[in-house]
């Protein structure tokens, strides 16, 4: 959600600012109480088609929220930056290519073959997800948060069209039996309607809505916009994470060691893409830090609501996409935190200066 373009209220600052603990908490609660979450998933409300559950209104608020606190001005000032919007959009579209087969190639060399088709599925709807509007929370200038931002509206709002592309192309590409091939096609045909419904929609609306609803009512409006956001990402990501913890409780360590490893290592290889594609285009650090960005931070809250509804019957997929949301926070600090330390260069009288 973006943090600077927003002017939230007393209570969501605070929230804001022990948004960390408060996700840990929610984590918690669902080890510990996953009754209420468990029944929430298990309710649902058809409507045109869709599939409204609570994980699908929770997002549709999220998105709508986020869009929302966009100023018209600041959306379209990011033609400025063709370059740094385009690399980090295509940066996080391919790096799809390279996460999923790669995993599952590590699986098979290591003699896993049976987690190798549900995992390399659950990193497939993870890295093709939409780029996750937290990541503008850690970029520090505006410059960097326009183009950051571009990014996020640009990948959510053609989402429905690329995430299923993308999972329908690595159905082919991934080195495995048609077992797992299916699972990513069934998966990309489930998400095109829920990403319709509850990503593209929502952020078109929110930029419509701040676009046309007079400035006296939007600016009443605003405070309670991160405040909604918040609430229904917490509620979110109580809601999921209770989809894990069967896995917990009957799957043996050993298990649940190999979905948090295989998590927290395709996150961290994400960050690495970004950050070599940001050098490889020779970015100054603030580009560097949204490229970077915009390749790692996948949208976890998309994912887990599109592997909870299209892979019911893999509860590993959702323990792998729970750890890199909770992984790419602590990457999105050091990356940001390395970008900020490093010099960059302006050009004064026609020769280039270190500041």
């Amino acid at each position: 959600m973006p943090a600077r373009s927003a002017r939230g209220g007393p209570l969501s600052l605070w929230i804001h600012r022990r948004l960390g603990p408060a996700v840990l908490l929610c984590y918690l609660l669902a080890l510990l109480v996953p009754g209420p979450g468990t029944r929430l998933r298990g309710t649902a409300l058809g409507l045109f088609g869709l599939r409204l559950d609570a994980s699908a209104v929770a997002l549709f608020l999220i998105l709508f929220a986020a869009a929302f606190q966009v100023p018209p001005g600041r959306a379209l000032a990011a033609v400025r930056q063709p370059k740094t919007v385009l690399a980090g959009l295509a940066a996080h579209l391919l790096t799809a290519f390279a996460l999923a087969p790669a995993t599952a190639l590590v699986m098979y060399g290591t003699g896993l073959r049976g987690p190798a088709d549900g995992l390399s599925a659950a990193v497939a709807l993870i890295a093709a997800a939409p780029v996750a509007a937290a990541a503008t929370v850690w970029i520090g200038r505006d410059g960097e948060v326009t183009a950051l931002l571009a990014v996020v509206l640009l990948s959510a709002l053609l989402s429905p069209l690329t995430m299923p592309t993308t999972l329908g192309l690595l159905g082919h590409v991934l080195p495995s039996a048609g077992h797992t091939r299916a699972l990513v096609d069934g998966a990309a045909g489930q998400a095109r309607a829920l990403l319709t419904g509850a990503v593209a929609l929502p952020c078109a609306l929110g930029l419509l809505a701040r676009r046309f609803v007079p400035a006296a009512v939007s600016g009443r409006l605003l405070p309670g916009a991160p405040l909604v956001a918040i609430a229904a990402m917490l509620a979110l990501t109580y809601v999921n994470a209770t989809a894990a913890v069967p896995v917990l409780h009957r799957e043996p360590w050993t298990v649940v060691a190999l979905c948090a490893a295989v998590g927290w290592g395709v996150c961290r290889l994400a960050f690495l893409v970004g950050s070599l594609t940001a050098r490889a285009l020779r970015l100054p650090p603030g580009a560097g830090a949204t490229v970077t960005l915009a390749c790692g931070m996948s949208n976890v809250s998309v994912s887990t609501v599109v592997v909870v509804q299209a892979l019911p019957g893999q509860p590993h997929a959702l323990l792998v996409a729970l750890v890199y949301g909770l992984t790419q926070k602590v990457s999105a600090r050091r990356a940001v935190a390395k970008g900020a330390a490093a010099p960059s260069c302006r050009t004064v009288g026609g020769r280039r200066a270190v500041r």
